[in-house]
């Protein structure tokens, strides 16, 4: 039985990875690059230091979430790195280097989280999977309308 993968996988290293790049015209690489380090500081709230050069900005940074396997919720913390480049009008987001673990005195210590998916049976594994594509998915359409806009999307109640 072949399950359908929800999380996006590179062609090259079989890693787990979201990257694109985005047209966004009229937007010089300076101001997309001041934008993309307000976004990231401002969406993932974590003291970890964001490393900035000319044409790119890093962090690593993490997400907290549950999932169930059978009746138990199993608690996880997922670090990721977020890089995000620009040149004027596009830049290139990249999520990747996801792992599972905790942080220790400041350093993670984490196990590859294609490793740790492998670890269970192949239909528990849509429910590590979700939460995790959902967040990236939320996080990349935020990126984007900060880029364009300059402020956080404010999502309505949708009732």
């Amino acid at each position: 039985m072949v399950q359908s993968q929800l999380l996006m996988i590179d062609g090259e290293t079989g890693e787990f990875k979201y990257e694109d790049v985005v047209a966004v015209e009229g937007i010089s690489k300076s101001k997309i690059l001041e934008r993309a380090k307000k976004w990231i500081t401002v969406y993932y709230k974590t003291n970890d230091s964001i490393l900035m050069d000319s044409t790119k900005v890093h962090k690593l940074s993490s997400y907290e979430f549950k999932w169930k396997l059978i009746k138990k919720d199993i608690p996880i913390e997922l670090f990721f790195d977020v890089t995000i480049r620009s040149k004027d009008n596009r830049y290139k987001y990249d999520f990747s280097n996801f792992k599972i673990g905790k942080k220790i005195q400041g350093n993670v210590d984490a196990m590859d989280l294609k490793t740790y998916i492998d670890r269970f049976p192949h239909e528990y594994q849509i429910y590590i999977e979700e939460p995790i594509d959902t967040e990236i998915t939320n996080a990349i359409s935020s990126l984007e309308y900060f880029i364009l806009n300059e402020k956080l999307k404010v999502e309505e109640d949708d009732w």
